[in-house]
């Protein structure tokens, strides 16, 4: 069953608010870089994380344990800013953090963070990185909003097509006693507002597909498209054929009406 309209701006509202938040968290940790947050405890007789981002793992050197008070007595306070701001479910590792950091700022920075060796160049790269993640959420959020306005005007359009195909549709039910030339007549009429109909659909695929193509160039990088990743399907163009076909059906009332005057009319009318 394909998603409505309505589904699907609720899926692209949760996705905004999402990726905001994350934002916000990037920027929070953005200040404790900047501000050179790195204490935490680091000493002789403390562990220290030993982040080998190449296996994805780490491990822990010095006193043994690996609860939440440990934790929090050995990580470095710009870890302990990341995994408490970036990280929000509560349930990292020591490995699940480093490897969080590798995917979001790269496998370089990833011992950085997780060790608070921050020198001047670590600072520096650090505060780069993290300005690229956020770029590049605000590039999603530019798309997210986009994709919000043209469900807006798919949803406005079909609305309207619907509502005057109601009107265009009604002589189908009309009562007959004025005869068949009003009939006729009526039909030949709806015919032509259909017409008018269908341009106002193909107007609005137009934009959408255009729309589509946008979201392509905008998220270069992007493996999936889109609204595969927002969706798994096309729900504005479902919505659009799923009016098309409507319209197709009074087209055919209309067809076998004139048909059916063509049927009655004598050899060279």
């Amino acid at each position: 069953m394909a998603l409505t309209l309505a589904a699907a701006r609720r899926a692209v509202a949760a996705e905004r608010c999402e990726c905001v938040t994350e934002c916000k968290a990037f920027r929070h940790f953005r200040a404790a870089v900047a501000r050179g947050d790195t204490g935490g405890g680091v000493g002789p007789t403390t562990a220290v994380p030993a982040v080998d981002v190449g296996r994805g793992a780490t491990a822990t050197r010095g006193l043994p344990g690996t609860g939440a008070a440990t934790r929090e007595a050995t990580e470095t306070s710009l870890v302990r800013t990341y995994r408490q701001r970036v990280m929000a479910d509560g349930t990292q590792t020591d490995e699940s953090i480093a490897e969080h950091v590798s995917a979001e700022l790269g496998p370089d920075l990833a011992a950085v963070v997780c060790t608070g060796s921050l020198t001047p160049q670590h600072r520096q790269a650090l505060l780069d990185r993290v300005d690229l993640a956020l770029d590049a959420r605000a590039s999603f959020v530019a798309v997210l909003d986009r994709e919000d306005a043209s469900l807006e005007a798919v949803e406005t359009a079909c609305q309207q097509v619907r509502a005057e195909l109601r009107r265009a549709r009604a002589w189908e039910t009309a009562p007959t006693s004025a005869g068949f030339d009003a009939t006729f007549d009526a039909a030949l009429a709806a015919w032509d507002r259909l017409d008018d109909l269908a341009a106002v659909l193909d107007a609005a695929a137009d934009d959408r597909q255009a729309t589509l193509a946008s979201h392509r160039r905008s998220l270069t990088t992007v493996d999936a498209d889109v609204t595969e990743y927002l969706y798994e399907g096309r729900p504005g163009l479902a919505a659009i054929a799923s009016v098309g076909r409507d319209l197709d059906t009074g087209r055919r009332v209309v067809t076998r009406t004139v048909g059916r005057a063509d049927d009655t009319q004598p050899p060279g009318w």
